[in-house]
């Protein structure tokens, strides 16, 4: 993480925060003067940690970044080189799969496009980013409170829809791009799917119709076709994709029946 956060092309007078979200204070021995460190040991919640951290910044914007994220060179640049408009309260970069990793795990997610705000399930263009690469107007964000927290899943869409509810716009830079590590082995990433799954629920109950459960019958059925057609044609890595999406489609089932709570670290 300290070696990603060095490509940042820093400038006079950008501050750059570490929230610490672990139990153990981990990231406490920190022994870079341009980094400053702060607790967010409350609950095991990103949403708390960003939180913290923007508590800590002082300057006009706050540009959130995931630990598992990797800022590429010319990310400030890129999303300022050209000015933001007055009515935009938040401005996604775009995340796309780190394509130094080669598990099986990490080839599937960045098929799939995972984060990608172009392409991906959370689009831009939709009103919707994920925080691991967001640029929020600190007016903004603290006009609506910041992002939710006590939950595990969910709260980059709720600060999205918040924003967009208060009258503020998302804007899109796709060339301020970050590398994203997905998980990398399938029980882990399907644990996460599992937890978006929770984040599911809890968003269609707060904005009923928004996130509807994804279609399991239906999805598995046409799993199966495209399965059977792909090893037919001798694909056998998009076979194996596929059937991965079917188990996916369970995970998050499975998740969207369970508790979006997050997990106190006391």
């Amino acid at each position: 993480m300290l070696a990603a956060l060095g490509c940042l092309d820093l400038r006079d007078g950008d501050e750059v925060i570490v929230a610490d979200n672990t139990a153990d204070g981990a990231a406490r021995g920190v022994a870079d003067a341009r980094i400053r460190v702060v607790a967010a040991a409350r609950e095991r919640s990103s949403y708390h940690a960003r939180n913290a951290g923007a508590r800590a910044a002082t300057n006009e914007w706050i540009l959130f970044l995931d630990a598992d994220c990797s800022p590429q060179l010319g990310l400030l640049a890129a999303y300022f080189g050209e000015p933001i408009a007055e009515g935009c309260g938040a401005v996604a970069g775009q995340i796309l799969g780190d394509p130094d990793q080669t598990s099986f795990a990490t080839r599937y997610a960045r098929s799939r496009k995972l984060f990608d705000h172009a392409d991906g399930l959370i689009r831009a263009d939709g009103g919707g980013a994920a925080a691991g690469n967001l640029l929020v107007r600190r007016a903004a964000f603290e006009r609506i409170g910041g992002f939710t927290e006590g939950i595990r899943s969910g709260g980059d869409l709720d600060l999205c829809r918040r924003l967009r509810d208060a009258g503020w716009q998302l804007g899109f830079r796709p060339r301020a791009l970050v590398h994203h590590r997905h998980r990398a082995s399938l029980p882990s990433l399907l644990g996460a799917v599992a937890r978006y799954g929770a984040g599911a629920h809890w968003l269609n109950e707060r904005y009923p119709g928004s996130s509807p459960p994804w279609p399991l019958r239906l999805g598995l059925a046409s799993v199966a076709r495209d399965v059977v057609g792909h090893v037919r044609a001798g694909r056998i890595e998009d076979a194996a994709f596929r059937g991965i999406d079917g188990v996916g489609l369970v995970a998050h089932r499975i998740g969207y029946v369970t508790a979006n709570t997050a997990e106190s670290l006391n």
